[in-house]
């Protein structure tokens, strides 16, 4: 699976609030570092795609679905589709509880 994905704090305000931008599409299983995630931790994923130009959030033609989500300690992995044929820019959030 290769080495996890960094993830930053969406917010200085919001604790337990993270984001990664990647490039993809298909479906795939990727894993992403979040040092202070223990596998007791309860953690909700979402996507979006990003604008090209402004790199804002926001619905295009693509649907996007996450599949499933499991902590470990220090990562997150998740399984997921963005339904297109190229990869596109799209920001996968973590809340974590």
């Amino acid at each position: 699976m290769g080495e996890p994905i960094q993830v930053v704090p969406a917010s200085a305000a919001l604790s337990g609030a993270f984001f990664a931008d990647i490039g993809i599409h298909g479906l795939f299983t990727l894993s992403f570092s979040i040092p202070s995630v223990t596998n007791a931790n309860v953690v909700m994923v979402s996507m979006t795609e990003l604008n090209g130009n402004t790199n804002l959030p926001f619905i295009g033609d693509a649907t996007m679905t996450v599949h499933n989500v499991a902590p470990g300690n220090g990562t997150v992995q998740v399984r997921g589709e963005v339904d297109w044929d190229s990869n596109l820019s799209t920001r996968v959030y973590f809340l974590v509880t």
